[in-house]
């Protein structure tokens, strides 16, 4: 999905794979059904709560100097989230694999 914002960029949110990927308002239905009243809006917050987190160990553990403004827009970027998605895929798979040895 697309969206201008009122500086007229383009802003797209990410998703694993069009098989995969889902989207915030599915996610605050999910999460509604297992007993976690949510909205749309929420589920985003939370990612990008999430998302903010792993960028923090990011800049620590490369003892990085960003702004806030950079930090914000980071954890916004597609390319980002798909990149701690990717990473958390093969973690899991890794994981699979250890524990079937």
């Amino acid at each position: 999905m697309k969206k201008k914002d009122k500086n007229n960029f383009e802003n797209v949110y990410a998703t694993v794979s069009e098989d995969e990927g889902v989207n915030y308002r599915e996610i605050a239905e999910t999460m509604t059904k297992i007993g976690f009243k949510m909205n749309h809006s929420s589920a985003r917050n939370y990612v990008l709560r999430i998302m903010k987190k792993f960028a923090e160990a990011i800049i620590n553990g490369w003892e990085l100097e960003v702004n806030e403004g950079t930090l914000e827009k980071t954890i916004k970027s597609p390319q980002f989230q798909n990149a701690i998605c990717g990473i958390l895929q093969t973690l899991e798979a890794d994981g699979q694999r250890n524990r079937k040895r």
